[in-house]
């Protein structure tokens, strides 16, 4: 009546005992699975706005290649913003050039061959590399470690907190001028009067300049004379010490009164213009740099030296003696200059003029009569090898032991050279500025057909006292001069800071700060009064950085 379930019971226990041990199975993978850490995420390092350290394949951290570094460097010591479009190249220079050109022009390569990165200094995982090298072809020319100064003999007075001012800036500036570069003299010696300064000042001063590698003397001024009489005593002070260092066998054939903002970015180039002269002789040497040296009256251009005056053994000996040059007798001349000028390069072409018939030679800079009448502008924009700069710092806030570092790796040649690249309209001022052409550039022959005004009035008077060479006649400096032509909008990153490498390389850093363009007091910065070809870059809400690596 009733059949056995018994097979039947036993095959569905087993199907039932089965189906357990599969699930236990199953759960237990999803256990252990469950476990296991997840893949890392970016915000288990950060507070989601940046990403980890990077690793590689042993998981250790690896360190910030040095473009990152030096971002960040910048960001930290300059107050950067933290979010910079950034873009860098590497340049190797060739000495290959037969001579240094007004304009360089880089073939066939864009400097910016991709956009800017807009990047995150604070990116912990930020991995910045610069662009391949490009060659850049220089003219061969003296390093600072190369140049034999021992012939020079300068005389500053200034004051001790214009000395100390920014971290002593100043020294560092000299310093380029004064030594090999390395921490070492080159030979150069310098008399050094502080105005008003304490003991203690002068000393600090003497040690400061010590460990800079300066050969410098630090003197007190007297605290009632004015600037003009302080430098009238450097020629004594000057002669002195002269005559101190000969009889320690050193000679010193050029004597030179200077200013504290002075600098000379090409002391070989100098040596071989201060050649010419005997210095068994009388000569009187004035080297104006700019436009602004220079003075005219009743149609006579003249200048007085610019700040700079040189002058051989044999001249400061006759007019230590010029009545003139006795500062502290109230009824004589010289006080009569100071108080109608104020200047004391002046205030000594009128001693020596009044007092003897020798002439003023001049060795120009960036700027020479003649100029005006092609039009040619005459900032540090404007692709000539200067032998001096005069005001630098507050006419031009130009960093100028910054922008003269790469000196040392490419030839004193190189310091704002123009490199033009024709296939993207970038222009480089080697260590001044960088600027893009967004509407395109051209660059131009200079031309007599810029002159203003007729043929007759093409000759430029300068005064009778004043002679200068031919070779810085303005015809003469025409000959190789480039200018630069565009339309529409100029965008122009300037130099902020500039370090030498462990391996010899030098690291230049351009920026465009945020906000409304900057105004530096060039001439290349301000757009002429009713200008309507050109027009200013427009307001950024961040800064940008270019950097260049110059390679050894």
């Amino acid at each position: 009546m009733f059949r056995s379930i018994a097979p039947y019971g036993r095959a569905r226990t087993f199907q039932i005992i089965a189906s357990f041990l599969v699930f236990c199975i199953i759960l237990s993978t999803l256990r252990l699975y469950r476990r296991q850490n997840p893949p890392p995420s970016i915000y288990d390092y950060t507070d989601g706005k940046t990403r980890g350290p990077a690793q590689n394949e042993t998981a250790k951290t690896l360190p910030p290649s040095d473009e990152t570094a030096y971002l960040r460097y910048l960001v930290r010591e300059y107050g950067l913003t933290n979010e910079v479009p950034w873009f860098a190249r590497r340049i190797r220079p060739e000495s290959d050039a037969r001579a240094r050109k007004s304009m360089t022009e880089i073939p066939g390569t864009k400097f910016m061959p991709r956009d800017f990165l807009r990047v995150r200094a604070d990116d912990e995982r930020l991995d910045l590399h610069a662009e391949k090298t490009v060659q850049f072809s220089v003219a061969k020319s003296a390093m600072p470690d190369q140049v034999d100064a021992s012939a020079l003999l300068f005389g500053i007075s200034t004051t001790y907190d214009r000395l100390t001012y920014g971290n002593s800036s100043l020294v560092g500036d000299w310093a380029r001028w004064l030594t090999d570069g390395k921490g070492n003299s080159n030979g150069a010696s310098l008399v050094l009067t502080l105005h008003r300064a304490e003991s203690a000042e002068i000393d600090s001063a003497n040690g400061k300049l010590r460990e800079a590698g300066i050969d410098a003397v630090v003197l007190p001024a007297e605290n009632t004379q004015d600037s003009t009489a302080r430098y009238l005593d450097l020629v004594h002070l000057l002669a002195r010490r002269k005559d101190e260092l000969q009889g320690e066998g050193r000679e010193k054939r050029f004597l030179a009164l200077v200013d504290s903002d002075v600098f000379f970015p090409s002391l070989g180039k100098l040596l071989a213009r201060l050649s010419k002269f005997n210095a068994k002789k009388k000569f009187y040497l004035g080297m104006p740099s700019e436009r602004a040296d220079w003075a005219v009256e009743n149609n006579v251009t003249l200048t007085y030296g610019g700040g700079v005056v040189m002058l051989t053994p044999p001249m400061v000996e006759d007019i230590s003696k010029l009545p003139c040059m006795n500062s502290t007798t109230s009824p004589d001349s010289s006080t009569k200059y100071a108080e109608r000028t104020g200047q004391w390069d002046e205030t000594l072409y009128n001693c020596i003029a009044e007092h003897t018939k020798e002439n003023l030679y001049i060795l120009p800079s960036l700027y020479v009569p003649g100029d005006d009448l092609y039009g040619l502008r005459t900032s540090y924009e404007g692709g000539v090898h200067p032998l001096v700069l005069h005001h630098y710092k507050h006419r031009h806030r130009f960093e100028a032991g910054k922008a003269h570092l790469v000196t040392s790796l490419c030839g004193e040649d190189c310091f704002l050279q123009r490199f033009f690249f024709f296939d993207d309209s970038w222009v480089l001022v080697n260590g001044h500025s960088l600027s893009q052409y967004p509407d395109g550039v051209a660059v131009l022959p200079a031309s007599k057909s810029t002159q203003n005004g007729n043929s007759n009035k093409s000759k430029v008077r300068t005064g009778e006292r004043l002679i200068l060479d031919k070779q810085d006649s303005a015809e003469k400096r025409l000959e190789d001069r480039k200018i630069v032509s565009w339309a529409g909008a100029k965008r122009t990153w300037r130099l902020l800071d500039a370090r030498a490498g462990p391996g010899g390389e030098v690291w230049q850093a351009y920026v465009k700060r945020r906000g409304a363009p900057v105004t530096y007091g060039d001439e290349d910065d301000r757009l002429p009064e009713g200008d309507t070809v050109h027009t200013q870059d427009g307001p950024s809400d961040v800064d940008s950085v270019i950097v260049l690596v110059w390679e050894p």
